[in-house]
Parts: C-alpha cells; structure tokens; sequence
C-alpha cells in the first residue's frame, strides 16, 4: 500500500503555481479567448455569420460561443440555418 502525506494549502498552491507558470495558458482557454475576440465588438441587434471548417463540430462551435458570450456578459441566441452558424446578440 503506498504511503500518504497530507499537504497544506499553502503546499498546493505552490505546486499549481508553478504548473501554470510552466504551461501558460492552456489550449482550452486561448480557444475561449479568440472566441471572445470574435464577440467583443457586436452591439445588441448585431450579429455573427460562422462557418464551421469539416472537421469542427457545430456542437462545439455553438458550446463555445455561448461560454464565450457569457464570459463577456452577453446574452446571444442562435438563428437556425445550414451549414452557416448565425449568432446575435439580443443584450
């Protein structure tokens, strides 16, 4: 059976310091950034045409923008089409 040692808070927070120091930011969240980048300048009534590459799924194209939006504090809806994502922003 291995041996367990319980580490301090301050222990943690230094391991995952230094972790992400090493790392920088990780794949997901430089996605989420140029995902916002996209968003950032619609105004209320504005809207976004996004055409997915082949091998992204709108599943997660649509997933991300919503997370994006709401990072940004937008509230977005989705208007239903073919192979197009159409976004605006309704606030």
């Amino acid at each position: 059976m291995p041996n367990f040692e319980k580490m301090s808070k301050d222990e943690v927070d230094d391991l995952l310091d230094a972790k992400r120091r090493g790392r920088g930011k990780s794949q997901r969240e430089r996605i989420l950034e140029n995902y916002m980048k996209q968003l950032e300048g619609l105004e209320v009534g504005e809207g976004l045409s996004v055409k997915p590459n082949e091998d992204d799924n709108r599943q997660t194209v649509k997933n991300r923008l919503k997370r994006a939006a709401d990072r940004l504090g937008y509230e977005i809806e989705f208007i239903r089409s073919r192979g197009v994502i159409r976004v605006y922003r309704v606030a």
